[in-house]
């Protein structure tokens, strides 16, 4: 009898171990189909944006990173690989596995003339290579770190550079930065291997803008996303007559000044957005009239636009220059959509130098230069948020007007220790020898840079003469629209050579050469940032708003307290298990006694 009811009750036992175990496999099968994640961070940094998804959802193939930030890596770095780990896996998860990424360390195990050779390799691909920072007691290393990977889609490969350098930032404020950008980084890659350049941008030209070669880096890095050309905006200009030439051969009846004008404002609504950088030679009113007509459209402008002509060959060919105002003409259109460009130029004791020759030694030396400050990135908006400085060459101070429909934000200021010097202002060379004094530069934070956004109207509305002119119907203003003005013409001009060789865009060899290492500033992603925030339709450019916050230790707390602690965990474990051991023996014999 004894035995019947042990074999039953072994066979409910097995009965339940059963179906415990079949539960188990079905909520496994079920869940291997399905992912859900439910993201408690404070920031929400394991939540994709929306134009993100977007972004993933337009992929039709299979994309493979390689990220070469592996191995033996000091703490700062690992916390940067683990934050890129973590949001390849979002990325992965939200492209329904299309994503695919992989950690190597490319060198490993490696001799030093193969790392010199793969590191020559990455670095031509455009992937930023760093040497760890060593401590004042510790040797100098050899190591290299690869903070960088690669995307591959469909035969292609794009650079994917994760840390953020900045000079003068410490370590943990720069892996700070890296870690909020890693979304849009990464989005930004997949975005250029996507590019199908359905956006069209055009830099104006026939007014002394800046030429080919002087914007060639920048213009290549729009044309990973966007069309590029140039549109002759000159109506005296034989260039811009042979756009329309037939046109004009269809229309023989018809003034051709009349069929430029139209052809241009047709052919203007064809671009998302224009470029006028840097003009030196007068608009009229009929070109200024095709420029507005393009803003009531809907279309995106960004002006590069100084007032005074000031230049460092002049300088550096005198040695001494008298500044002028530039003749461009377009103060009053400006004006008449919420910004003036200010007969001044910046001076700021937080800039970059120029070589010179020091009369005391007689040698090359590197001196700051007043008129070349490096703008502060403004952090609350999305086009300059988390960049590093902007240089700035003889810039123009930009004052916004009190006019309600339009709304305007700051995107680069200069610093606290600026001022301002009004026209005309004597440059010269020998105010190298003679330190700024600081008591001189306490007006600071000059606008240098204004988005312009919202209800846009046309200085040409009560102009009936120039709207009678043209057979084209008239748009008095535009509800919604964006512009960026810049008080900086040469914010994208690039160094070049004499045998035209172009450097990229923040790129200054000549401190690079005298420093000896690359020093480069943020001027190239400060203005893909303004393209981007007027024309990406992808939007993509919101991402840069993310704030995560790494909370770190307190260095000092640890190295004050590291023995209380250290005793503490070893201890502590000790004390708990004797003390379970003793309150164990006391239970027992308190039950069994």
């Amino acid at each position: 009898m004894v035995s019947q009811k042990s074999n039953f009750s072994r066979k409910i036992q097995l009965q339940r171990a059963l179906f415990f175990l079949l539960t188990i496999a079905l909520i496994n099968g079920i869940a291997s189909h399905f992912y859900a994640r439910i993201d408690l961070t404070l920031e929400k940094r394991f939540t994709l944006s929306a134009s993100t998804k977007n972004l993933l959802n337009k992929l039709d193939d299979d994309v493979y990173v390689t990220v070469f930030l592996d191995g033996e890596l000091p703490l700062e770095y690992k916390r940067l690989q683990s934050a890129t780990r973590d949001m390849l896996n979002e990325f992965k998860y939200a492209s329904a596995g299309k994503i695919h990424f992989e950690f190597e360390d490319v060198l490993a195990d490696k001799e030093l003339k193969e790392k010199e050779s793969i590191l020559k390799e990455l670095y031509s691909k455009g992937l930023k290579i760093e040497i760890p920072e060593t401590k004042p007691d510790e040797a100098p290393t050899e190591k290299y770190i690869i903070p960088s990977g690669i995307v591959f889609y469909k035969g292609k490969e794009y650079p994917l550079n994760l840390l953020k350098r900045e000079f003068g930032k410490p370590l943990e404020v720069e892996i700070n930065s890296s870690v909020e950008l890693l979304e849009y980084e990464i989005g930004t890659a997949v975005r250029k291997a996507l590019a199908g350049k359905e956006l069209k941008l055009a830099f104006t030209a026939g007014h002394g803008e800046l030429t080919d070669i002087e914007t060639a880096d920048i213009s290549a890095t729009l044309g990973e996303f966007y069309s590029l050309e140039r549109i002759n905006l000159n109506l005296e200009d034989s260039n811009c007559y042979k756009i329309f030439a037939k046109d004009v051969v269809d229309n023989p009846t018809k003034p051709v000044f009349s069929t430029l004008v139209e052809g241009l404002v047709k052919k203007l609504k064809g671009y998302s957005g224009i470029i006028v950088a840097k003009p030196t030679l007068e608009f009229t009113e009929p070109e200024k009239f095709v420029l507005d007509q393009y803003v009531m459209g809907g279309g995106k402008i960004i002006f590069l636009i100084e007032s005074l002509v000031a230049d460092m060959d002049s300088v550096a060919k005198y040695g001494e220059v008298s500044t002028s105002n530039h003749r461009h003409n377009l103060d009053d259109l400006l004006f008449h959509y919420g910004v003036k460009v200010q007969n001044t130029l910046v001076q700021d004791m937080q800039c970059h130098g120029i070589p010179a020759i020091n009369q005391k030694t007689n040698r090359p030396d590197f001196y700051p230069w007043i008129f070349y400050p490096l703008f502060n990135a403004v952090d609350d908006n999305p086009v300059s948020k988390n960049l590093e400085n902007v240089w700035g060459r003889f810039c123009s101070t930009l004052d916004t007007t009190a006019r309600k429909s339009l709304q305007k934000t700051v995107l680069l200021r200069s610093s606290k220790r600026s001022r301002i010097a009004a026209n005309p202002v004597f440059i010269s060379l020998n105010m190298l020898e003679t330190p700024p004094i600081p008591a001189n530069f306490t007006r600071g934070n000059n606008i240098s840079a204004v988005l312009v956004e919202g209800e846009f109207t046309s200085p040409f509305r009560y102009r009936e003469g120039i709207k009678r002119a043209f057979d084209i119907p008239f748009v008095e203003g535009v509800k919604n629209n964006a512009m960026i003005v810049i008080g900086d013409g040469d914010l994208i001009r690039n160094q070049v050579t004499s045998d035209g060789q172009v450097y990229p865009l923040g790129y200054d060899r000549y401190a690079s050469k005298h420093i000896g290492q690359p020093v480069e500033f943020a001027n190239k992603k400060f203005f893909l940032n303004c393209v981007d925030f007027l024309c990406d339709e992808a939007n993509l450019i919101e991402v840069r708003s993310k704030e995560v916050v790494l909370r770190l230790l307190n260095k000092s707390k640890i190295r004050n307290e590291r023995f209380f602690w250290q005793l503490l965990n070893m201890t502590l474990p000790l004390v708990a298990v004797v003390l379970f051991g003793l309150l164990n023996a006391l239970y027992r014999r308190n039950r069994w006694k």
